[in-house]
């Protein structure tokens, strides 16, 4: 049977006119008539739409057993999987905007419940502001949908659980510090950085070895989504690391100045002498360089312990 008898057969099984087929594939009566006589052949998108029409596979209509045209058969199943394809892309791409839908939607709710407990409710914090500042969420959240786009959705989850993780550590974590610091230097936002650092990298360990330790394939927009994300990370712990380092040296420096200066002051205090809270350059210990971060804090803090001492012995 041919593929002109094969439409005649489905049509008239249907009671179907040729002027109603016709008019369904926006064609003339004749091109029609001319198919079912075998005098031409319906292109690839009217076998499609053919198909579509009278509920039956491709296959069954071209008939694949009769080899008549077979480079046009061949060209219509691809032409199917070509669509068949296109329709996973279109699948595949709404449940990437629903994961990402889900993942700013997750943000969301952290901001909100932040918002409400350092503002409305009053708990004490020591590193909303921080974060606030540096567009932390908004920065975690793009770092975290770009792991779903990339498939990476262990390291995505770890990254999201790491931040709510982070928040409550640092807080905690900050306000302890801060009770036992004399000058009560908050370093919350190195615990947050610690943190959060810490459990994505868990995350990302256990996503490859999940994979058997294989990067994976990698093609086009992929592969350099991959990179710049890489480097931008790489950057990102490079960068904040370095800040940390030095912030931790300062408040050591602070630390030891304040407590070094209030010393000092309870002193002079004691002895009868007048405030004198200017720094020489014998007050500092030999081991903070001049222009180092440790130096700037025991420079700025020298002066307010030792105020503060001459005060309380004065008192």
């Amino acid at each position: 049977m041919t593929i002109g008898e094969k439409i005649k057969e489905l049509r008239k099984e249907r009671g179907l006119t040729q002027e109603v087929v016709a008019s369904a594939l926006a064609v003339s009566r004749q091109a029609v008539a001319k198919w079912e006589s075998g005098r031409s052949v319906p292109s690839t998108d009217n076998l499609l739409k053919l198909s579509g029409m009278f509920g039956v596979p491709l296959e069954e209509l071209v008939d694949a057993k009769q080899r008549e045209m077979p480079a046009l058969e061949e060209y219509a199943r691809r032409k199917l999987e070509e669509e068949r394809t296109r329709g996973e892309m279109r699948k595949r791409a709404f449940q990437k905007g629903k994961e990402l839908a889900v993942t700013a939607a997750a943000y969301a709710a952290v901001y909100a419940v932040c918002r409400f407990l350092f503002y409305m409710a009053g708990v004490k914090n020591c590193v909303w502001h921080w974060m606030q500042a540096w567009h932390v969420l908004p920065v975690t959240c793009a770092l975290t949908a770009a792991a779903v786009l990339l498939d990476r959705k262990i390291t995505g989850v770890c990254l999201f659980l790491g931040t709510v993780a982070a928040i409550a550590v640092a807080n905690v974590a900050g306000v302890s510090a801060m009770q036992r610091s004399p000058v009560g230097y908050n370093n919350g936002w190195v615990f947050y950085l610690a943190t959060v650092y810490t459990i994505a990298a868990v995350g990302w360990l256990v996503e490859r070895k999940a994979a058997g330790g294989r990067p994976g394939p990698r093609r086009g927009w992929r592969r350099a989504v991959s990179a710049a994300l890489a480097v931008f990370v790489c950057l990102l712990v490079l960068g904040s690391t370095f800040l940390a380092v030095r912030h931790i040296q300062y408040g050591m420096g602070a630390e030891e100045g304040y407590t070094a200066g209030f010393a000092a002051g309870a002193a002079d205090a004691q002895a009868g002498k007048p405030m004198n809270s200017n720094r020489s350059a014998g007050r500092f210990p030999a081991q903070y360089e001049f222009g180092t971060a440790a130096f700037k804090g025991y420079a700025v803090h020298w002066s307010s312990g030792y105020k503060s001492g001459y005060g309380a012995s004065a008192d």
